[in-house]
């Protein structure tokens, strides 16, 4: 018999033509043998009836409507623990709300993760616009993304994964769930998701496009032409009027945390260390990756300098508070 895949699709107050188009999509994969999770984190009043009304009487899609908003990453969470209650699974998909599948997606991509036994695989994708016309054939040369390049250090570098393009073995949600919480969500669940499948084992990178991925304005997350490479990042910078924060370190640093929190959690590895502060922190290790990334071609070296000087920028205001604000009497001692 063959294998069952579950699809989890996250949804939230969707644009309904898109939803439809997605759902036939999925409908219409020439593999059959799937069940697809509709989570949806607390949409507004009546889009339960117009999603239910979208899927019909097809008993592959399962609803699952909830009462808290707990924004994508938790909702995507959610799902992936509706799956991990069905032992029959043997590989998870995510799909977004307003994409299209091409009909060998899953197809495609269940035969390359058992044909090279990899643990993750993902494909390139299409861009299309609202009204489905094709924007750019391929996102990876969009964006100069080379995945063949990615390691776990380079993959907390940049994530090269997107979510709705991937295939994982089910085998994994014990490495992945929970996920790791956060005060403000800075990281995404396919970051999260392509980690652990990177540290556990073999990633597959699928160069032909098998997702039409939806360019619009309300996008949860864009594209940008060579996006993290130096040139870009002067670019953007420039744009920014050359304000630095700190936010893009502290998000970097806060899911290598977690990330190395969960291998000291889960795994019995020598590798892991959780002494090395440059592993925990990214301190001045975020040069060596700076260097790795533009020795390999990876094209992530302008994220990594942006890091760095949120690290400066922190580090200095964390010296700032604790000498300056110093009371006058303390002075006069």
């Amino acid at each position: 018999m063959a294998e069952k895949i579950g699809i989890v699709l996250a949804t939230y107050n969707p644009n309904l033509q898109y939803l439809q188009k997605q759902i036939q999509s999925i409908q219409t994969q020439s593999y059959r043998n799937w069940v697809c999770h509709v989570v949806d984190d607390c949409s507004h009043p009546g889009y339960e009836a117009e999603i239910q009304k979208i899927i019909g009487n097809d008993s592959r899609f399962i609803c699952h409507f909830h009462q808290q908003n707990l924004q994508h990453y938790h909702n995507f969470e959610r799902g992936l623990q509706y799956c991990a209650q069905d032992s029959t699974i043997g590989a998870i998909a995510f799909a977004d709300q307003d994409d299209v599948w091409t009909v060998d997606k899953l197809a495609i991509s269940l035969e390359q993760l058992r044909s090279q036994d990899a643990l993750l695989v993902h494909s390139d994708l299409q861009l299309i616009d609202g009204e489905d016309k094709v924007i750019n054939l391929s996102a990876w040369n969009f964006e100069g993304r080379q995945p063949e390049k990615a390691t776990p250090e380079l993959l907390l570098l940049r994530n090269v994964v997107t979510g709705c393009s991937l295939l994982f073995c089910s085998s994994l949600l014990p490495y992945i769930l929970p996920f790791p919480t956060q005060k403000k969500i800075g990281w995404h669940h396919d970051w999260w998701v392509a980690l652990i499948a990177a540290q556990r084992g073999k990633i597959v990178h699928i160069r032909q496009p098998l997702i039409n991925y939806r360019i619009h304005g309300a996008n949860t997350v864009g594209l940008m032409t060579d996006y993290g490479k130096l040139y870009r990042e002067l670019i953007v910078w420039c744009q920014k009027k050359f304000r630095v924060t700190n936010n893009s370190y502290l998000i970097h640093a806060s899911l290598s945390q977690a990330f190395y929190n969960r291998l000291g959690e889960k795994l019995e590895s020598n590798w892991y260390n959780p002494f090395d502060e440059r592993r925990l922190d990214f301190g001045l290790g975020i040069l060596h990756l700076c260097y790795r990334s533009l020795k390999l071609g990876y094209g992530s070296e302008g994220i990594g300098l942006r890091i760095w000087m949120g690290k400066v920028l922190f580090d200095m205001n964390r010296i700032r508070q604790r000498f300056l604000p110093m009371r006058q009497e303390d002075i006069l001692k």
